[in-house]
C-alpha cells in the first residue's frame, strides 16, 4: 500500500512541477512590434492582444534555463493540444515551437518533467517484484563476501607458514631465495583479495563512504551475480537522472549538423527534449498494457516500430530535411541515440 501511495505522490509531484515550469512560460519584459510569431496578429506591446503570447522570445542555449524557470502555458488545458501533435506530427510540433508558436503547446521541458515522473509512478505501481529481487541480490552478495573472507584467511595462513619456514635456522641460500619468491607472490595475492573484499563489502552496506570504489563495486557485482536486481536498480533510478540524457544527446545532435548556421544548440535541445518525453510516455503506455495483460510480442513490436517511425518523422520535419538528407543522417541518428543511452545507463550503474 505504501508503494502505491508513493507512486501516486510521484505522479502528482511531476504534474505540480511541470505546472510550475509552465506557469509563466513566455514572460515578456520588452515591448514588441510587428506580427505575433504564434498567431500572426500585429503586436504593439509586451504581449499579443489576440493570443497572449509574449512579444519578446529567447532563442539561445542559455534560454533553456529561462524556459525551465519561466514557462507560459497552462499545463492542464494545453496537454490535449500537445499530445496529438507530439504523437503524429512531432517534427512539425518541434519546428513550430522553436520558431515561436508556443502559446498553444506545453513546453518540452514541462512535458519532459511530467513524463519522467509519470513513468516512474507507473513503474512503481506495476512492478511488485523489485523488493524481492533486491533482497535476493543482497543475500547473494553476502554469500560472495563470506566466500571471499575464507579465501583471505587461507591466504593469511599461507603467508604465516612461509614466514615460519624463512625463520627456521640452517636454511640454505637456494631454499631461502625460493621461499622469498613464494612470500612475495603470496603477499601480492593477498593484496588482490583485499581489493576484492573492499568492493564486496560495499554491497552489504560496509563502507558507505567508499566513493567511486563503492559505487563501481556495487554495480559490477550486482550486475554479474543478479542481472534482474541490477535491471531493477537501473529502472528505479532512471527518472532521477533522466535530465542527463538531454545533455548526453546534445553533442551528438551537433555532429549531425556541424558548424550549421541554421540550427542552434537551443534547437537541438528542443528536439531532444520532446523526443525523450515521447519515448517516456510510450514506455509508460507499454507498462500499463503489460499490467492489464494486454501486452504481447506483436504489440511490443508495433510499439518499437512506431518509436522508430516517430524518430524518423520528427527528425525529418523538425530540421526541414528532404528524404535523401534524412535517410543519409538517420543511421547516424540511431547510432548516436544508442551511444547516448549507453552513456546514460553507464552513469546509472556507476551511481547505483
Amino acid at each position: 500500500m505504501t508503494g502505491e501511495i508513493e507512486a501516486a505522490g510521484d505522479a502528482i509531484t511531476g504534474g505540480m512541477l511541470a505546472r510550475a515550469v509552465e506557469l509563466d512560460h513566455g514572460e515578456s519584459h520588452e515591448a514588441g512590434h510587428g506580427p505575433c510569431l504564434n498567431c500572426g496578429a500585429t503586436v504593439g506591446g509586451n504581449y499579443c492582444a489576440e493570443c497572449g503570447q509574449a512579444a519578446h522570445l529567447h532563442r539561445s542555449f542559455a534560454a533553456i534555463g529561462h524556459d525551465l524557470a519561466h514557462g507560459v502555458l497552462h499545463f492542464e488545458g494545453k496537454i490535449w493540444t500537445t499530445l496529438p501533435e507530439l504523437a503524429l506530427r512531432p517534427g512539425t510540433l518541434t519546428r513550430r515551437y522553436i520558431h515561436g508558436e508556443r502559446a498553444k503547446f506545453v513546453s518540452p521541458f514541462a512535458l519532459f518533467l511530467f513524463s519522467a515522473f509519470l513513468m516512474y509512478a507507473i513503474f512503481s505501481l506495476t512492478s511488485h517484484h523489485g523488493t524481492t529481487q533486491a533482497v535476493e541480490g543482497v543475500k547473494m552478495n553476502e554469500g560472495a563476501q563470506a566466500e571471499l573472507r575464507k579465501e583471505q584467511e587461507k591466504a593469511d595462513a599461507h603467508i604465516r607458514e612461509i614466514q615460519a619456514k624463512l625463520a627456521a635456522p640452517g636454511l640454505s641460500p637456494t631454499a631461502k631465495e625460493a621461499l622469498t619468491d613464494d612470500l612475495t607472490d603470496a603477499q601480492a595475492e593477498r593484496k588482490g583479495l583485499t581489493l576484492a573484499g573492499n568492493l564486496t563489502d560495499s554491497l552489504v552496506g560496509e563502507g558507505m563512504n567508499g566513493g567511486v570504489a563503492h559505487t563501481v563495486g556495487k554495480a559490477i557485482s550486482a550486475a554479474a551475480e543478479n542481472p534482474d536486481f541490477a535491471y531493477y536498480k537501473l529502472k528505479a533510478n532512471a527518472y532521477k537522472f533522466s535530465w542527463a540524457l538531454i545533455l548526453f544527446s546534445l553533442p551528438f545532435m551537433w555532429l549531425l549538423f556541424p558548424f550549421s548556421k541554421r540550427f542552434k544548440m537551443y534547437d537541438h535541445a528542443i528536439y531532444v527534449t520532446y523526443s525523450i518525453a515521447f519515448v517516456s510516455l510510450l514506455f509508460s503506455l507499454s507498462m500499463l498494457l503489460g499490467a492489464v495483460h494486454v501486452s504481447s510480442d506483436l504489440i511490443t513490436a508495433g510499439l518499437l516500430l512506431f518509436a522508430a517511425w516517430h524518430m524518423y518523422r520528427q527528425f525529418k520535419d523538425a530540421y526541414a530535411l528532404g528524404r535523401t538528407g534524412t535517410l543519409i543522417r538517420l543511421p547516424f541518428l540511431y547510432l548516436f541515440a544508442t551511444i547516448a543511452l549507453s552513456l546514460f545507463f553507464t552513469m546509472l550503474v556507476m551511481m547505483g
